[in-house]
């Protein structure tokens, strides 16, 4: 358990260490770098750092400690610089560039040929790129950029104790003499991986910017301390046994480097890796002005891959001539050439790639052939006059057939380009009235300065016979020189036209109000002067449709300040500037919605706006004042209002809403009216006005009206006496009423004779009588005068008899008499009887009397029974009178 835990803590330390300081841990991954630097701004430089990890885990056959580490690369790494000239040692502590690709690695393995950058067993290796900026202090002949990484891998087989040692690198730059140099830079990626046995060119692509003479050489791979102190120098690290500057690794002594291209070619003899280091120093007219390193290694691999063959395509040349092994051509003059790249197998897969983009800027080269075995680049190119003197074209060349081992063969091969120079003067140029202009002739010596006719005078010129005259023209002239470079290119005359600009002047006129929403044109009335290309800026661009326009349009939605400059030929101080200031009406709020009033009432508007604009309100009728913001308005009808806001120079700004007029209605009931009781009055009120159409209805109260209460012409029943009101609203609440009273009289004026009966055939006589002014009675039939106070009546049956009396407000009384026809009564006897003398007779009559009376009582047991017993002694006649139990007779 103890020994795990001491494992585990020492892995731990290792593992802290790698990732808080790689810079100074203690790794063997460090596979090659490069140290360069790019001039930004006056004394600022941006420090650029290339480092080259071993991914690890790859072991040579035969190679003993082969297998690299898997040490990562720092997170920042720190570069020290001093100068010769004096001072302290300073630092600047360089990142890792913000970039998703940083880190990629440098050559991928073919497919299913992992590297180990991608966990495979091949080696492989990542670029990692940090950058800062740092302003040096002073100007010197030479600074020193130094920084290091430790620590080489152990693998690399011709140095003693490579793991051991610091991957060391330095730059130099003198900006005493060009402060503006920035070092050459390296177009093609290392690491090279190279077949045994078989010849290899390589190039690193060193590219100058500036166009500086190179020097290549190979110098020993340096190590040395990374503390920024004193001034430290590089220390050459020991060749292993059988090793030198000469024959840095196993080539049987073929290896070489071209010290004008850069060229390293060799036949390696053994399976390794070795570090190389190569040193690229600038040099200005003769002066050297700087110095940069790339420290790599090469790694020689059982393959067996043949090499391409990179030949220039001799008839393809036009306007160059291929001298030795470099083609030449003339600045000023395009010039066209191919390259045939083939490989002695039929079956490769070339796939090749070049630095022009950097080499020969502004070059076309297209590619006939890719993934063939025989291709073809074709370059046409037209070198400025600055692009002289000698360009390294590199073109490397990969077999993607991936034969085993899987890693893939590229070889660099160089097509030195050499551009002689063409007498040529840098540059047409513009410049204002009393300025002056350096003119400079290149491309031979011994100028001689003249003046074509229609310009300034030749006395314009600082100089004659020099290279670089000061011209002073104060009008457009046409100068001329003549060199004495006739005899390679053949042009050594060239002339420049220095054109005097006349300054602009402009007028953007008097400040402006616009209102918002509204186009206002602006005009710098600049007068056109032919020949002259004015560059127009306005600021802020903020509301214009075309901020580079003469004459923009400026839709503002606020206040705002324009400024205008004009720039005529690009000559900053030439300029002609204006300002003008542009205030924005906001236009006005009408914060009245649609409403609805009373005929009579008064809507007080509510406006907020700018006092500047003129308000009109329409129609007139009603408004209190057409022209001010807020008026008041007493409607006499409904309409709808608009009020405009005008400037000059804008758009109207209109708004409106509606006012709706209800008529406020005068309501007449109707005339007070006495009813009698029982009596029903439908109701006929009158509004004014009568045509609105949504008058609202309402009776109060409601019990004795039918249907409803809230028509205009309900039915009134007499119940009682009783004061309606009738109230009339419109939607808007305009209300109008008035009350009409219904007196209901319900009189008690007559008496009438009281229920009667009267037998059939029988007359009776009825009375009425009381305060009435006149009566009747109903029906008439069986009546001696309806219109009588006293009328006999004699119904033959049963009748009820109403009489109506009428008091002097017409209204009616009533009484009611029944009048009942008792039933008929009815006797029977029979005609005769017939007795004896001494003999009795009983009579016996019929019918529905209750009560007799026998006439005569002679002879009769008893006259006033129903039934005597009659003995007359004589014929006699017997009358029976019958009578009813109500008295009726028969």
């Amino acid at each position: 358990m103890r020994k795990q835990s001491l494992l585990f803590l020492v892995l731990l330390i290792i593992s802290f260490c790698g990732i808080s300081d790689m810079q100074k841990a203690y790794a063997t991954h460090a596979a090659g770098g490069e140290l360069l630097y790019e001039w930004k701004r006056d004394s600022t430089y941006r420090i650029i750092f290339k480092f080259y990890r071993d991914c690890g885990g790859y072991a040579i056959p035969g190679v003993p400690g082969s297998g690299g580490s898997t040490a990562g690369a720092p997170a920042s790494v720190t570069v020290c610089y001093y100068s010769d000239c004096g001072g302290s040692t300073a630092s600047v502590v360089l990142q890792r560039i913000p970039d998703p690709t940083n880190g990629s690695e440098v050559s991928p393995g073919c497919p299913g040929y992992p590297t180990a950058c991608a966990f495979g067993n091949l080696p492989g290796y990542q670029e990692w790129i940090y950058a800062a900026e740092v302003t040096l202090p002073s100007r010197c002949h030479t600074w020193h950029f130094y920084t290091g990484i430790n620590a080489r891998n152990n693998n690399i087989g011709n140095l003693v104790s490579p793991g051991t040692r610091v991957l060391w690198l330095e730059a130099t730059l003198n900006n005493e003499l060009t402060q503006t140099n920035s070092s050459p830079y390296f177009s093609v990626k290392p690491v090279p991986y190279v077949c045994l046995g078989m010849n290899y060119t390589y190039n690193n692509g060193a590219v100058d910017i500036n166009t500086d003479s190179l020097y290549f050489e190979n110098i020993q791979p340096l190590t040395g301390s990374t503390a920024c102190s004193g001034t430290p120098a590089g220390t050459p690290i020991d060749y292993a046994s059988g090793y030198s500057l000469a024959e840095p690794f196993s080539t049987a002594g073929t290896y070489s480097i071209n010290t004008t291209t850069g060229q390293i070619s060799f036949t390696p003899t053994l399976q390794q890796m070795a570090a190389i280091t190569t040193k690229v120093t600038e040099y200005r007219n003769g002066v050297k002005v700087g110095s940069v390193m790339r420290d790599i290694q090469v790694v020689v691999v059982a393959c067996n891959i043949p090499q391409p063959i990179v030949e220039i395509d001799t008839p393809s040349l036009d306007n160059a001539v291929l001298v030795g092994d470099r083609i030449e051509g003339c600045s000023g003059t395009e010039l066209r050439f191919c390259i045939d790249l083939k490989s002695p197998d039929t079956s490769a897969i070339l796939v090749t790639t070049d630095n022009s983009a950097s080499a020969i800027p502004g070059a076309s080269l297209t590619y006939t052939g890719q993934g063939t075995d025989s291709m073809k680049a074709c370059i046409v190119w037209t070198p400025g006059f600055l692009d002289t003197g000698l360009k390294i074209l590199t073109f490397t060349v990969k077999d993607s057939t991936c034969r085993p081992p899987g890693i893939p063969i590229m070889q660099t091969f160089v097509i030195p380009v050499y551009i002689w120079p063409a007498t040529g003067i840098l540059r047409d140029t513009a410049l204002c009235p009393g300025d002056i202009v350096q003119l400079l002739a290149v491309g031979g010596s011994n100028f001689q300065w003249g003046v074509l006719p229609g310009g300034s005078p030749l006395s314009s010129l600082s100089c004659t016979n020099c290279n670089n005259p000061v011209a002073s023209p104060n009008l457009t002239t046409r100068y001329t020189v003549v060199a004495d470079n006739s005899s390679v290119c053949n042009k050594n005359r060239d002339t420049v036209t220095i054109t005097v600009v006349t300054p602009p002047v402009i007028d953007v006129g008097p400040d402006a109000t616009t209102c918002v929403n509204n186009d206002l044109q602006l005009d710098i009335n600049l007068p056109p002067d032919p020949g002259t290309d004015y560059q127009i800026e306005w600021t802020p661009a903020t509301y214009l449709d075309d901020p580079a326009s003469p004459t923009p349009v400026a839709r503002a939605d606020d206040d705002i300040t324009y400024y205008v400059v004009v720039k005529p030929n690009g000559l900053e101080h030439c300029n002609a500037r204006d300002t003008i200031n542009v205030t924005v009406l906001k236009g006005f709020e009408l914060h009245n919605t649609d409403t609805v009033i009373c005929l009579g009432y008064t809507v007080v508007t509510q406006v907020t706006g700018d006092t500047r604009y003129t308000y009109t309100w329409t129609p007139s009728q009603g408004v209190s004042n057409t022209s001010v913001m807020a008026p008041q308005i007493t409607p006499d009808s409904t309409r709808t209002y608009v009020v405009t806001a005008s400037h000059p120079g804008c758009r109207d700004s209109i708004r409106s809403f509606r006012i709706e007029v209800q008529p406020v209605p005068t309501v007449h009931a109707g005339d007070d009216q006495i009813l009698c009781f029982g009596d029903t009055l439908t109701l006929t009120p009158e509004v004014l006005p009568p045509d609105y159409p949504f008058y609202t209805y309402t009776w109060d109260p409601a019990g004795a009206l039918d249907p409803a209460p809230n028509i205009p012409n309900p039915v009134f029943t007499g119940y009682q006496t009783t004061t309606l009101t009738l109230t009339v609203t419109t939607p808007a609440g305009c209300t109008g009423n008035d009350d009409i009273l219904l007196n209901v009289v319900d009189p008690d004026i007559i008496e009438a004779s009281n229920d009667t009966l009267i037998c059939p055939g029988d007359t009776i006589q009825l009375h009425v009588w009381g305060s009435q002014v006149s009566q009747i009675w109903i029906p008439a039939y069986y009546i001696s005068d309806t219109l009588s106070a006293d009328p006999y009546v004699y119904p033959i049956t049963s009748a009820t008899y109403t009489v109506y009396g009428r008091d002097i407000d017409n209204c009616l009384d009533t009484q009611i008499v029944h009048v009942r026809v008792l039933p008929q009564a009815v006797v029977s006897v029979p005609d005769s009887a017939r007795i004896f003398p001494g003999e009795s007779y009983q009579l016996d009559p019929g019918g529905n009397c209750l009560y007799f009376e026998w006439f005569p009582p002679l002879g009769l047991s008893d006259h006033r029974i129903s039934n005597p017993v009659a003995q007359p002694e004589v014929n006699t006649r017997y009358f029976v009178t019958g009578r009813t139990e109500d008295g009726c007779i028969a």
